[in-house]
């Protein structure tokens, strides 16, 4: 039986992020630090979440010679089973824990805590 050849980057839909989307994650990027699904409802959707981490960063590479932050884009796990996305600023929110605070908070979403130990 013959393998079935994966489908090529270029085969994928483009997404194309408007240009005030990107704006506005962008001054989010600047303050206060993150981009969540409250600021913009499409990021709900993995392949947009994505697309958009990506506009920005070229934003910033780009358009925007004032500005230059480490952009950085993580999906999270939550009590209950929700995945969520953000996109932040690692100048101003320095750890992917406080990433996860941050996301959260913003969402209202419980943080999924770890058994004390684990037997083995």
């Amino acid at each position: 039986m013959a393998d079935t050849p994966k489908k090529d980057k270029a085969e994928e839909p483009k997404i194309d992020i408007p240009a005030e989307d990107v704006k506005k994650a962008a001054a989010l990027i600047l303050k206060p630090g993150y981009v969540t699904k409250h600021d913009l409802l499409k990021m709900v959707e993995l392949p947009w979440a994505t697309a958009l981490a990506d506009a920005v960063t070229q934003h910033f590479l780009t358009d925007d010679d004032d500005h230059d932050p480490y952009v950085y884009f993580e999906q999270f796990d939550f009590a209950g089973g929700d995945i969520d996305s953000i996109i932040f600023n690692m100048d101003l929110i320095p750890t992917r824990e406080k990433a996860l605070e941050t996301l959260g908070q913003e969402i209202n979403q419980k943080l999924v805590t770890p058994p004390e130990h684990f037997d083995l």
